[in-house]
């Protein structure tokens, strides 16, 4: 079941951030560390909230078996661009016990299902250049290159 998330949920939410967050850390060291707390994982999420973040869990029993962050992202038009009403993609991540059960693809439908009705004209992410099956769920959910970000270390 896709449910909204609060501060009572972050306790199992920084669990599934740290498996997240591994996955980061084994692809791309340069970047990122595993030193983290749970609080300060906890933190990370309580603060991401406080800042307008949403958080949605997929639930099994109650207990959460995936999750999604995202926010608006919201621009004024320019003389060079139009107005624009998206949703940030941040994070998502289902528990490795839970996958190809088709809880990523619930997670996303019923994140997009909550953004359209608050008026979103789409929504947006980044996915991580190593991060293929991440890159095929998004594609997968109807998702298409805009902009490519590239990066050179000296």
């Amino acid at each position: 079941m896709f449910t909204p998330c609060d501060t009572t949920d972050t306790p199992a939410l920084a669990v599934l951030l740290r498996g997240l967050h591994a996955h980061h850390v084994a692809q791309v060291p340069h970047r990122f560390h595993d030193q983290a707390t749970q609080e300060e994982l906890q933190a990370v999420l309580d603060d991401a909230m406080a800042e307008g973040a949403q958080l949605r869990a997929y639930r099994v029993e109650g207990v959460p078996r995936g999750y999604l962050m995202w926010r608006w992202r919201l621009r004024a038009g320019s003389a060079l661009e139009h107005p624009q009403r998206v949703a940030l993609l941040e994070h998502i991540w289902v528990d490795p016990s839970w996958r190809r059960r088709g809880v990523a693809r619930r997670l996303i439908a019923g994140f997009e299902a909550e953004i359209s009705g608050q008026g979103a004209e789409g929504w947006i992410t980044k996915v991580h250049a190593f991060n293929a099956p991440s890159r095929a769920l998004m594609l997968g959910a109807g998702a298409m290159g805009a902009v490519e970000v590239l990066e050179k270390r000296l």
